[in-house]
């Protein structure tokens, strides 16, 4: 499938929880665009490997993308992000709110620790990064946040994961509208199925229930959610904020 063509040259992005999956894709499809872009998230060898594998399929990238440890859920660890991207690339234009945790399990067995966990990689995470954006980004600036279809439609035994995702997209809402003003525009994604190094196992194990409700017949890929992060980053989308975009391929829009 052939990527649309955007052009964010000049532009600097930072994508969390750039090193695998969504993330990864969002970030190489940026650098493609000519963008500069700084993937950031804890695990230091995945986000270098992450680097490695970009800088070999874009040869010249090798200028144009960095790697960057972070924590964000740590206001500190946030704080230093956001000031040594500015300081490499003197400006940010663009922040992917990707990183995120996932888990199932019934609600009378779940412990404080996957409570605090959740909230921390989910939500915590995705404020701190609007928050700390709102100081760098400026006029014609771009925050997408990465939500779930279980934030609109939520997933049996996992009740805190479908919470918190559905906080991000009130969250997205209430951010736009604070940062209209500013000129900073503020969506959300949700996406559906989507085959992922983390999912294609459980994927392939339940094809065919999955694909059932979902009106293409098919589950999605990242490069199709990453097209979609570059729309609403463009100058085609000046005019869209405050919006919760599916990516599901039309799951579950009739009863039967």
């Amino acid at each position: 499938m052939r990527m649309s063509s955007f052009d964010f040259t000049d532009k600097t992005v930072i994508v969390t929880g750039g090193g695998t999956g969504i993330g990864f894709e969002i970030a190489k499809s940026f650098v493609l665009c000519g963008a500069k872009v700084t993937i950031a998230g804890r695990r230091k060898d995945v986000l270098e490997e992450a680097l490695l594998q970009i800088k070999k399929k874009i040869p010249k990238s090798e200028d144009n993308i960095i790697s960057l440890t972070c924590d964000m859920s740590n206001e500190q660890s946030v704080n230093d992000l956001f000031q040594t991207v500015q300081s490499t690339f003197n400006n940010i234009d663009i922040l992917i709110n990707n990183c995120g945790t996932w888990s199932l399990g019934s609600i009378n067995e779940l412990k404080d620790s996957e409570i605090d966990a959740h909230f921390n990689n989910i939500l915590k995470s995705t404020i701190l990064g609007t928050k700390f954006a709102s100081a760098y980004l400026e006029e014609f600036g771009a925050i997408v946040n990465v939500g779930s279809f279980a934030g609109i439609l939520p997933m049996k035994n996992a009740s805190i994961y479908s919470s918190f995702k559905s906080a991000i997209n009130v969250f997205t809402k209430s951010s736009a509208t604070e940062f209209g003003k500013l000129g900073i525009r503020v969506n959300c994604i949700t996406p559906g199925v989507i085959r992922t190094p983390m999912t294609s196992q459980y994927i392939d194990d339940n094809y065919d229930k999955i694909i059932e409700p979902i009106a293409l017949g098919r589950v999605g890929s990242c490069k199709e959610v990453a097209n979609a992060v570059l729309f609403l980053c463009s100058d085609l989308a000046s005019y869209i904020t405050g919006t919760v975009l599916e990516i599901t391929g039309g799951k579950y829009m009739t009863q039967f």
